[in-house]
């Protein structure tokens, strides 16, 4: 029997809870002609979202979606590389004369034509310097504004646009997006500093050019109820205020929720009881023994008490009080500071509701009992 619990990726709409509001104002906003950013912490269903909307969206004929994650992207041409190859040839594969004319389009580019596994012909570009990348990137987004269907991108991780040595690509880019009527774009990421940042800050390109959109943590009586109904469906009883506990017990973090009922679905049988839920948190931690057991090796001594510190405390908003310091006995104010400032650059921790917590829920829980 299928797990009900996916944490690899998005699945079907079945097995997706909640987000109704969310979905709602990504629809508006770029069935409206508005761009937007989409923020949250890493692993709360930011992806998925973006999914589940394109799902929803895949019998419409006059819209079609792109996504990208270019988080492993370090250059423009890996960029414009990604753009290209994943969207020329999409519309018109299956006649030879469009096809043709395509090909034309971008003949100065030199195009490769290659064949999917149903013969149809297929075409990528490759771009070898940032001149060439760029005149690339303007004929793409030239080609996407003159097909007869809406266009819908969501370009994840957007914030490593920053990262790249040529500083001038973010106005480049910016400049490409502001001419778009037909294509519309979900810039989405976890950095939520830098994606702020680039559009909210006066000085940037991007000021002011998209909505904003924060995901937070799903309803707990929600998420409960799907918990539980999913594993109603599958022939099994979980208590709902058994649910509730757990959901407390890991923040109400949805990709560390849907991990724990994966492993604790999978373990039972008919009925979900105490012993099972032990079980499956013990489970969990020594799993991650080995990795967690080294962390002290990648931290100096002064980052690995404060990160435990936070964990301990299940977040603390004043890290350089006097009480919290001499709690943990954790040193100087000077020396947390900086401490504090490295947890959060290696993202080891995050700042959110003026708490620090630690970023893994379930580093947090082992920190807790070692």
């Amino acid at each position: 029997m299928q797990n009900p619990f996916i944490i690899s990726t998005y699945k079907s709409p079945e097995y997706f809870c909640d987000r109704e509001k969310e979905l709602e104002q990504l629809n508006s906003a770029l069935n409206n002609g508005r761009n937007i950013v989409l923020l949250s912490l890493r692993r709360m269903g930011k992806t998925g979202l973006i999914k589940h909307l394109f799902n929803k969206l895949e019998d419409d004929k006059n819209v079609s979606t792109f996504y990208f994650d270019i988080m492993n992207t370090n250059s423009i041409e890996d960029f414009v590389n990604m753009l290209a190859n994943s969207i020329l040839g999409t519309f018109n594969s299956t006649s030879k004369k469009l096809f043709d004319k395509t090909f034309k389009y971008f003949s100065k580019f030199s195009p490769i034509v290659s064949f999917d596994e149903n013969g149809y012909p297929t075409m990528s570009l490759k771009s070898n310097n940032t001149e060439q990348s760029k005149v690339s990137n303007t004929s793409i987004f030239n080609y996407l504004e003159n097909q007869n269907q809406k266009i819908f991108i969501a370009i994840d991780e957007f914030q490593q646009i920053t990262k790249y040595s040529d500083k001038s690509f973010e106005a480049f880019l910016r400049s490409n997006i502001q001419h778009l009527n037909n294509v519309n774009f979900i810039f989405s990421g976890s950095q939520q500093h830098i994606l702020k940042k680039m559009f909210s800050s006066y000085s940037e390109p991007f000021y002011q050019s998209s909505d904003f959109l924060k995901l937070e943590r799903i309803n707990k009586d929600i998420y409960a109820e799907f918990i539980v109904n999913k594993f109603s469906e599958t022939k099994k009883q979980i208590k709902k205020e058994d649910v509730e506990e757990i959901l407390l017990w890991l923040d109400s973090y949805t990709f560390y929720i849907q991990n724990f009922f994966n492993k604790l679905w999978y373990i039972s049988d008919k009925i979900v009881d105490d012993n099972l839920i032990l079980k499956t948190k013990q489970y969990i931690l020594d799993e991650h023994n080995f990795i967690y057991s080294n962390l002290h090796n990648m931290l100096t001594k002064m980052q690995y008490k404060l990160l435990k510190a936070i964990a301990k405390e299940n977040g603390v908003k004043h890290p350089t009080s006097n009480n919290f310091i001499n709690k943990h006995n954790l040193g100087t104010t000077s020396t947390i500071s900086s401490a504090i400032k490295a947890l959060v650059d290696n993202e080891m921790i995050y700042y959110e509701n003026n708490t620090y917590k630690v970023y893994d829920v379930f580093l947090s829980k082992w920190l807790e009992q070692n």
